[in-house]
């Protein structure tokens, strides 16, 4: 038999080990006990205390779960971790609720803005947005924009875009490449603290996200990128949130099986 590598045994919630647990019994097993608990006897005196937890704790969403498992729906474990991890993905709460209804309301005003011009490609825009940083770092070369641009096109197949749907994407870049290289007065505060860690935070956010992009920030990354200790993060963090440099979308969940990294939205 292949080695079985469960994912959610040590799990924080422990509807989610059962469930696993079942599913293994389900899956590899054929609903075998035995063989199942001779397999995992290290965990032979742990799972009654997750069934338990189950009976006592579970949720509709878990239930639902647990059903398909019992009534064969899953044929692999990959068809039951996909359906974890849809339920384990974090909910859009607060602000970051608000984030992403501000973005669909924003999408439904390109469209009405640009009507028949109107792009739905995220990852051309994605792309728009990593080819104007680069423009801008040739200080918006006339040359270099025209050449980028060339190549964004090429990339996605810009003969099935009309002339229109062209313009709008060139007017997009040129937008991002101008938010890349415009200094305000919230980026003139940030110098005015006199703290290298905090600029140096800064410029590494403003060189990644222009201005009203929506960014994962965990601790480790941040702290690798600033070249600070992860104690520093969360305090640069907020100064840059009080300086009206970004904003906290949603706040980061410690722990590798949370899924949850901070969010932030860069302002200027």
């Amino acid at each position: 038999m292949t080695d079985i590598k469960p994912r959610y045994f040590d799990h924080p919630d422990f509807c989610i080990r059962f469930m696993e647990w079942q599913a293994i019994e389900y899956i590899f097993f054929n609903r075998d006990y035995n063989k199942h608990y001779e397999y995992f006897d290290a965990y032979s005196q742990k799972w009654h205390f997750w069934s338990d937890y189950y009976r006592e704790h579970g949720k509709e969403s878990h239930k639902q779960i647990m059903r398909l498992i019992v009534d064969g729906a899953y044929k692999s474990m990959d068809d039951f971790y996909n359906a974890i991890n849809k339920l384990l993905k974090p909910r859009k709460l607060g602000k970051a609720l608000k984030d992403a209804k501000m973005r669909t309301a924003q999408a439904a005003f390109q469209l009405e803005k640009y009507g028949e011009n109107f792009i739905d490609n995220p990852e051309l825009f994605r792309d728009a947005r990593r080819v104007a940083k680069l423009i801008a770092d040739t200080g918006k070369d006339e040359n270099v924009f025209a050449e980028q641009f060339s190549q964004l096109l090429s990339v996605h197949s810009a003969d099935e875009l009309t002339q229109g749907q062209v313009k709008t994407i060139w007017t997009f870049l040129d937008a991002q490449v101008e938010k890349h290289l415009k200094l305000d007065r919230v980026e003139a505060a940030i110098l005015d603290v006199d703290n290298k860690n905090l600029y140096f935070m800064w410029g590494k956010i403003k060189r990644e996200y222009p201005k009203g992009d929506t960014f994962a920030w965990p601790i480790k990354l941040a702290s690798e990128r600033c070249g600070c200790s992860k104690s520093n993060v969360g305090p640069i963090m907020q100064k840059l949130e009080k300086l009206g440099a970004v904003t906290l979308i949603q706040a980061g969940k410690a722990g590798r099986h949370s899924g949850r990294a901070a969010i932030y939205r860069r302002e200027v």
